[in-house]
């Protein structure tokens, strides 16, 4: 397996674990960034560190989300280094750098443009924020669709890797068992979200109220996050012709 090393950004947060993940793959003389991160003079200088003097070849993104992207076009600028994400990089494509292949995967849901970076030979995947390495990736309203999630997660199932790398907290040994946590996880929601529709119709801020508050109590910002995840998974169920909308409110679909 070709040598992977890990440089955490320092931006930490209740939606970055203890930070991004920058990965650096490879070996002396040409090695691979995934995900460079924010835009941080002390976290450029660790991912040049961990490069140690090797020529950079090219630097992937995961998805445009500022934590993932923002350093790109400066790390990659010191070595005149291809600069790689979705659209460029279509399904299926594969990066060759020195000995490395990645293939890139297109797996939508978190972000309508998040690729996975799979090494076949290795069977090891770069999961971005499809798969983290503790607790739940975040699909909110209005770029994140539960739908194509679900089939993301499904289509790196398929794949039977042995290992993930993802964009936050650590690696995850048993692919299989996380990536089946996390699956349903999405569809527990979706069912307590239906039976409370079911319970009566009502607007997107009351249905948060009735399905989170017990978890998250009566803070303001929290509420206004879950509603974005809630409002994701309501676009799913509209979608499906489960349940209807009607001037904001949503309720079961007759018949």
């Amino acid at each position: 397996m070709a040598t992977v090393r890990r440089v955490v950004a320092p931006n930490p947060g209740p939606y970055t674990g203890p930070g991004t993940n920058t990965w650096v793959l490879g070996d002396d003389p040409i090695k691979v960034v995934i995900d460079p991160g924010p835009n941080d003079d002390g976290h450029l200088a660790g991912i040049q560190r961990a490069l140690g003097g090797a020529v950079l070849g090219a630097v992937l993104v995961t998805h445009s989300h500022a934590d993932h992207l923002e350093l790109a076009e400066r790390l990659a600028a010191g070595d005149r280094a291809r600069v790689a994400r979705f659209p460029e990089l279509a399904d299926g494509d594969v990066v060759r750098i020195g000995n490395l292949n990645l293939t890139a995967l297109h797996t939508p849901g978190h972000a309508p443009d998040h690729l996975a970076f799979w090494m076949a030979e290795d069977r090891v995947l770069f999961s971005g924020d499809l798969v983290l390495g503790r607790g739940s990736s975040m699909v909110t309203y209005p770029e994140g669709d539960v739908a194509a999630y679900l089939r993301s997660l499904e289509r790196v199932a398929e794949l039977e890797p042995r290992l993930l790398f993802p964009g936050h907290l650590d690696p995850v040994t048993d692919p299989p068992a996380k990536i089946a946590e996390y699956r349903e996880h999405r569809l527990a929601r979706e069912r307590q979200i239906m039976d409370e529709v079911q319970e009566g119709p009502g607007s997107a801020e009351d249905l948060t109220r009735r399905v989170y508050v017990r978890e998250v109590g009566e803070s303001e910002p929290l509420l206004r996050a879950a509603e974005m995840t809630l409002r994701a998974h309501l676009r799913k169920l509209v979608d499906e012709g489960r349940v209807t909308e009607e001037d904001g409110r949503y309720e079961v679909t007759a018949g």
